[in-house]
């Protein structure tokens, strides 16, 4: 499927569900073990399943959001989310809700509780309008979403998920050394989006020191290993 046929589409719980047909219809089976940058993970209206946008190419998935997202990072032996989370929750600097899953090419980030939301991907954000309580977002690839998010809420997602991603990308990548503020890690898409998560003051600083986000989360990785190891219920 070519990226121009997502241009005339949106993506809403409650409207247009001919465009739902569309994807439903054209979409090919999710294969977890397809690399690429994701860019939409999103709950089907049906609760059967998810769409998912792998390099700008819908597939339909059988699992529930987190559950595609988990099985997507375990399958090519990526950061594990139930450890990231934990991990998060004790780095002050870091996102303690609603947090993001990154690795080295991407991140995603929730817009509501992890198991059955949206979830996406703040550089695959081009615009962002506010329209009474939700938004509509137009992503890199033409496709529209309209989501039960106000404007602030997920420019403030965003930036965190950004901020996570650089923090990943200092610790981990050893290709990826650079001098300055978390955007250095992070080129930023030329949208207006783009421009808007540019200027947000989390991205300007580092709030953690290089190595800590490692450091913690091989921690969490250690005692989930040995409390599987010498769990004394066992």
């Amino acid at each position: 499927m070519e990226r121009k046929t997502l241009n005339d589409k949106v993506l809403s719980d409650v409207k247009l569900p001919e465009d739902w047909q569309y994807f439903l219809t054209s979409a090919s089976a999710f294969s977890y073990w397809q690399l690429g940058v994701i860019s939409l993970v999103y709950p089907l209206p049906n609760g059967q399943g998810t769409l998912v946008l792998l390099d700008d190419v819908p597939y339909l998935a059988e699992e529930k959001p987190l559950e595609m997202v988990e099985m997507f990072f375990e399958a090519h032996r990526l950061i594990d989310y139930t450890l990231m989370r934990q991990t998060c929750q004790l780095l002050p600097a870091l996102p303690s809700n609603k947090v993001p899953i990154v690795n080295a090419h991407f991140a995603l980030f929730p817009i509501e509780a992890p198991e059955n939301s949206v979830w996406l991907n703040p550089l695959s954000i081009a615009t962002v309008q506010s329209q009474a309580s939700d938004s509509l977002l137009e992503l890199t690839n033409g496709l529209s979403l309209e989501l039960p998010i106000h404007r602030k809420t997920l420019l403030r997602l965003s930036s965190r998920a950004v901020y996570t991603l650089a923090t990943y990308r200092q610790d981990y990548s050893a290709l990826l050394q650079a001098e300055g503020p978390p955007l250095s890690y992070v080129p930023l898409q030329d949208t207006p989006f783009g421009s808007l998560l540019s200027k947000q003051e989390l991205l300007q600083q580092w709030l953690l020191t290089p190595g800590e986000f490692f450091n913690q989360y091989k921690q969490q990785e250690y005692l989930q290993w040995y409390q599987s190891e010498f769990n004394p219920l066992d």
